[in-house]
């Protein structure tokens, strides 16, 4: 069992009740306002290019946790046959109005709605797997609906690195849950933010719980790649939404990330992994 608070049985409401707020202004906030999520973005996109570019994936592919769209759009544009499911309504919402969505399912990650062996690929970018705490569960429904073969492109936040330190000093991670990932490599469900005096659970992820986690239900690692590697030692709450000093500094030290997060050890002390992995044959 993950170190934490993984009972709370209504994590899908809140989650669900969070975006569906944020459908509206989601990317303003993330892509505009943020030089940090900018930053990641960015490098989600390079992997993304490298295997959608019709290269290495066939043609029909499960947008998970695909909010308004965005990964959906630049998927279809390439000619895929695109799978839109979220938690969120007004994330949906907002994809179909925009058009970029063409084939949208609301639901929930844990329970697909899908034929076994249905995609070709999944990619669930955006922390998706940090928001349900139950991610064995997810990972199995994902591994039913891909065919042998099939890739799942995501990405996770990382437990063990300099900011969940941080974090951990200021309550979203527990001190003791940050130190058993240290020294067992095992996982914790922290706290994301306060939404109606809630705090939502957000399952923290170490290297040694990734591999695992994958290799049980038939996946095998390609490749993990670190993002915020460096610029991880300074707390992300003092950068993520400002222009001061703290963010400049930080600016200086995403010019690193992209060389050393493809690389021991320095990937495994990012805030974040992008995992490519594949279903075994």
């Amino acid at each position: 069992m993950v170190e934490g608070d993984d009972e709370s049985p209504n994590y899908e409401t809140y989650v669900s009740g969070v975006y569906d707020e944020m459908a509206s202004s989601y990317e303003r906030i993330y892509l505009k306002l943020s030089q940090y999520y900018r930053h990641v973005y960015g490098e989600l996109y390079e992997v993304f290019r490298d295997y959608f570019n019709g290269m290495k994936i066939r043609s029909k592919i499960l947008d998970l946790g695909s909010g308004t769209g965005i990964w959906t759009m630049l998927l279809r544009k390439r000619g895929y046959h695109v799978v839109s499911l979220d938690i969120s309504h007004e994330s949906l919402s907002k994809c179909v109005r925009s058009r970029r969505c063409s084939d949208s399912v609301q639901g929930d990650a844990v329970k697909l709605p899908f034929r076994d062996g249905d995609f070709d690929a999944v990619v669930a970018y955006g922390s998706v797997f940090n928001h349900i705490v139950k991610t064995e569960d997810a990972l199995r429904e994902v591994s039913r609906v891909l065919s042998s073969g099939g890739y799942l492109i995501f990405d996770v936040d990382n437990l063990v690195c300099p900011d969940m330190a941080y974090e951990s000093l200021l309550g979203g991670v527990s001190i003791r849950g940050f130190l058993r990932g240290l020294i067992n490599g095992n996982g914790h469900v922290g706290y994301w933010y306060n939404h109606d005096h809630e705090s939502i659970p957000f399952r923290f992820f170490t290297i040694k719980e990734i591999r695992n986690m994958l290799n049980s239900y038939g996946f095998r690692l390609i490749s993990l790649r670190g993002i915020h590697v460096i610029s991880s030692v300074i707390p992300s709450r003092l950068h993520q939404w400002n222009n001061g000093v703290m963010s400049s500094l930080a600016s200086l030290l995403y010019l690193f990330d992209e060389t050393l997060g493809r690389y021991a050890p320095f990937k495994y002390m990012a805030t974040t992994f992008l995992v490519v992995s594949r279903k075994n044959a």
